[in-house]
């Protein structure tokens, strides 16, 4: 989710400056029936000789290019990387990444989402020129209206509730946080633990046997927030992330947000969550202090407002036009 926000985001924001001396064009990669600007097997993006080939015609009429993912390789002239993170190379069930990054990203001007994503591809690809821009918040998210009881109401939730609004891979530490709310089901006997996403076996898994559990799939992303909105707190126990979005859309929805002390989560959060160990003792403690009242929910909340008002996708996309600008001079 982080990636898709961040690509629609930073496109219209650039867009949005209306640079006079700036003329911005959009292309997509995609396998053979897709509705892709370029329409290219699988089989051939798989390939390394295939994919240098595709990555050297896409953008063949832009002096710059600017690319979002690791797909295939760069063209031949100028470009821009961003790299949100790696979980590929730290985590077995995050796929691969392909066998001509660690040539090929030394050379290139790489953009991070935060200090700690920045370290990770210096450390694990070698990269020698990175810029850390930091994500910005989308209007949908700055304290919308919280949801109505009635929504909650058809979606299974009838009371006080925490949420987590994230994938289910191993970094996302979905064992932690089933672990926790087994021991604050307990405690909190009126709450209910809300996780938004597409079905999926591992959240049945870890939770379907967990009372008072609401996995009611994928919501729109503006409703996610309203959601938020409405909680008790945003529950982010992730142990690696290059940025942490859930975190900051947390914080500006007006939300307390309880977040593992872990990759860039303590940078974005700036102190303004309860941040706690990612096991689900220390995650159950603190979602217990806040269920109770025993932390000064309005504190938490206004220091989560500032903190997210430092963010700004107009801020991101006058940084990304200096990026551009240092790669073409």
């Amino acid at each position: 989710m982080g990636q898709q926000t961040y690509e629609t985001s930073i496109q219209q924001a650039i867009r949005d400056l209306n640079e006079p001396d700036w003329l911005f064009r959009s292309s997509s990669l995609g396998s053979g029936r897709s509705a892709a600007t370029y329409r290219v097997p699988q089989r051939v993006q798989n390939h390394r000789r295939g994919a240098r080939f595709v990555g050297a015609i896409t953008g063949r009429r832009a002096e710059l290019v600017h690319r979002f993912d690791l797909r295939v390789p760069g063209p031949g002239r100028p470009h821009v990387l961003t790299l949100h993170d790696l979980p590929p190379m730290r985590f077995p069930d995050e796929g691969q990444l392909p066998v001509w990054c660690s040539d090929a990203i030394p050379d290139i001007e790489v953009i991070c989402p935060s200090q700690f994503a920045a370290s990770e591809v210096t450390e694990l690809l070698g990269a020698r020129r990175v810029t850390v821009i930091p994500y910005g918040v989308r209007r949908s998210f700055q304290q919308p209206e919280p949801i109505d009881e009635a929504t909650l109401s058809s979606l299974g939730v009838t009371g006080p509730f925490f949420v987590h609004a994230a994938g289910v891979t191993q970094r996302k530490n979905l064992q932690g946080l089933a672990d926790a709310w087994q021991r604050v089901a307990a405690e909190l006997p009126a709450h209910q633990m809300l996780l938004l996403g597409p079905p999926s076996g591992r959240r049945a898994e870890l939770f379907g046997h967990l009372p008072r559990v609401v996995m009611p799939g994928r919501l729109q992303l503006d409703e996610v927030g309203r959601v938020m909105a409405a909680a008790e707190a945003v529950i982010v126990p992730s142990v690696y992330e290059g940025f942490g979005l859930p975190a900051l859309e947390g914080m500006a929805v007006g939300t307390p947000v309880i977040a593992a002390d872990r990759g860039a989560l303590p940078e974005v959060c700036g102190g303004a969550a309860l941040m706690t160990e990612p096991d689900g003792a220390s995650i159950a403690v603190a979602m217990i202090v806040l269920g109770r009242g025993e932390v000064d929910r309005d504190s938490l909340v206004a220091a989560g407002l500032a903190r997210a008002g430092t963010f700004s996708w107009e801020k991101a996309a006058r940084a990304h036009l200096g990026v551009y600008g240092k790669v073409l001079a």
